[in-house]
């Protein structure tokens, strides 16, 4: 139905799970990321009057910040449009574990700064997090968006504090997801300057977690920046005497590991039991269609979508067309870690 099914690997994940051969269009969407809002909002906002033959997947049904029994999760029919799954990352750390794929564990300190998009851009001073990541957890391997890689003021921050510098590749790359599971095995300690999708990965992952550094800025609109609201609703991420045993508990809840779906289940949900040619049509032609239309102004969104975009011009994001328009689904790669790729 749309790309962001596929980004990070997480529709790769699904048809590896159900013993699917090969990647199909999905018959709705997948949150691809973790949220402080419901993802109707913070993820499925363009597509939100396409009607309940389009499931919305979200990760979890308990996450602290947000309920599918809000009223902004049900459409004008009473319906719900969410339906939880559980996070893709807990089917590949499952799939891992059972096959005794998982890296040992390092010494290592793995750090991932907060990052921006194309579209979204941060504001933060790399080298001063650099140099107290090296200070309190020494020489440690930093993984950073593909943007922000390709950043040379960002790259020479963090290489000339001595840390070693990786990538988990672009987030239409299906191995994406794969070199995160590796990164998070191999890491005694993961840290990042905001609480994030990673860190409630590593927390799930079995590593220890921290969350310091300087206070970078996300986005445009500096007043719907979700890190404003993060500290109060999960203090205990941001305080050093939580035991990581609630930490992980606190991960679990918001990954959804009570809401994982059996292969048939979960294939049903897809609508991978079925023709997928519907999907197909929307993924290529009317799915786009729609997001243009939502740039330009010309439909309406929820109220809270895109809140971080406010006061970005169309052609902003006209600029980076190709990030946000499909693409011809990959092949498959196998369920298990992959290697991180090296700056």
């Amino acid at each position: 139905m749309d790309i962001q099914n596929h980004y990070y690997g997480h529709s790769a994940v699904f048809a590896r799970y159900i013993g699917a051969k090969r990647l199909r269009h999905v018959a709705g969407l997948i949150q691809h990321g973790w949220t402080v809002s419901s993802p109707v909002t913070a993820q499925f906002g363009d597509f939100a009057d396409w009607g309940p033959s389009r499931r919305r997947l979200s990760w979890t049904s308990t996450s602290r910040a947000w309920s599918p029994a809000d009223p902004g999760n049900f459409f004008e029919d009473g319906t719900n449009m969410l339906t939880a799954v559980g996070a893709p990352y807990l089917y590949l750390l499952q799939a891992a574990k059972d096959s005794g794929s998982l890296p040992p564990r390092g010494e290592k300190a793995l750090v991932l700064p907060l990052h921006g998009t194309a579209l979204l851009k941060v504001d933060g001073d790399h080298d001063a997090y650099a140099q107290m990541v090296r200070e309190q957890d020494g020489p440690a391997r930093v993984c950073l968006h593909i943007d922000d890689l390709h950043d040379d003021v960002i790259l020479s921050a963090w290489k000339a504090a001595g840390h070693e510098v990786v990538s988990a590749g672009d987030r239409r790359d299906p191995k994406f997801i794969g070199r995160i599971l590796t990164m998070m095995s191999e890491a005694r300690r993961v840290v990042s300057n905001r609480l994030s999708t990673s860190i409630m990965y590593a927390a799930v992952s079995g590593a220890e977690v921290a969350i310091y550094g300087p206070d970078f800025k996300l986005g445009h609109n500096a007043a719907a920046d979700p890190g404003l609201i993060m500290r109060d609703i999960w203090p205990e991420f941001y305080d050093e005497t939580t035991p990581q045993s609630v930490l992980i508990k606190l991960a679990e809840a918001e990954l959804g590991l009570g809401d994982m779906r059996r292969p048939e289940e979960l294939k049903h949900l897809l609508g991978w039991d079925k023709s997928t040619a519907g999907p197909f049509l929307e993924y290529w032609a009317s799915g786009p269609l729609t997001k243009v239309q939502t740039v330009l102004g010309l439909k309406k969104v929820p109220e809270g979508a895109h809140a971080t975009e406010a006061g970005l011009s169309p052609w902003h994001w006209m600029r980076h067309p190709l990030k946000h328009l499909p693409s011809p689904l990959p092949q498959l790669p196998a369920l298990a870690p992959v290697e991180p790729l090296h700056a």
